[in-house]
C-alpha cells in the first residue's frame, strides 16, 4: 500500500501537491529505500508532468487566447523557444519553482511535448537521483551540497550547448 500511496503522491507532485519535490522524494526514500523511491518517483512524476502539460495545453486553447496576445507573453515565448533546454532543464532540475509552473509555462510557451519530455526526463533523473542517492553520491564524489548543485547546473548547460549546436546544424542544412 505504501508503494501505491507514494506513486499517487508523485503523480500529484507536478500537478497540485503543495510541498517541494525534495520532501516527497526524500520521504519515499526513507520509507521505501533509494531504488524503489527512484523508480516509482521517476514514473509518477513523469506521468504527472505529461498530465499537467496536457491539461494546460487543452485549457489554454479554450481560455487563454487574450493572454497569448500580450507583448510580455510573446517575449517570454520567444526566449523559451530560443533556449528551451537551458531554461526548462534548469527549472526542472533545480527546485526553484514548482514543476506545475514549469509545465504550464512550457505548454503556454508552445514548447512541444516532444521537446519538453526528454528535458524533463533528463532533469528528473538528475534531481530525483540526487535526492534518492545523495548519501552515496556524497560518499563517492566527496562533494558538498553546493558543489553537487553546481555540477548539476554544469551538466544542464553542457546539454543545452550540445542541443543548440545540433539544432543550428539542422537549420543550416535546410537552407
Amino acid at each position: 500500500m505504501k508503494y501505491l500511496i507514494f506513486l499517487i503522491l508523485c503523480i500529484l507532485q507536478p500537478i497540485c501537491l503543495p510541498v517541494p519535490e525534495a520532501t516527497t522524494i526524500l520521504t519515499g526514500t526513507l520509507q521505501l529505500g533509494p531504488i524503489p523511491a527512484f523508480v516509482i518517483g521517476m514514473c509518477g512524476i513523469m506521468f504527472g508532468i505529461v498530465l499537467m502539460y496536457q491539461i494546460t495545453h487543452f485549457l489554454s486553447k479554450k481560455f487563454l487566447r487574450e493572454v497569448k496576445k500580450s507583448p510580455k507573453f510573446k517575449a517570454y515565448q520567444k526566449y523559451m523557444s530560443k533556449y528551451p533546454i537551458l531554461t526548462t532543464g534548469l527549472l526542472f532540475a533545480i527546485p526553484v519553482i514548482p514543476d506545475e509552473i514549469i509545465c504550464i509555462g512550457s505548454a503556454l510557451g508552445n514548447i512541444k511535448i516532444s521537446i519538453m519530455l526528454p528535458i524533463a526526463f533528463f532533469s528528473k533523473i538528475i534531481s530525483i537521483g540526487m535526492i534518492t542517492f545523495s548519501k552515496a553520491i556524497a560518499d563517492i564524489l566527496v562533494l558538498k551540497q553546493w558543489e553537487v548543485i553546481v555540477l548539476e547546473i554544469l551538466i544542464m548547460f553542457i546539454a543545452s550547448v550540445i542541443y543548440q549546436k545540433i539544432n543550428n546544424k539542422g537549420k543550416k542544412g535546410k537552407k
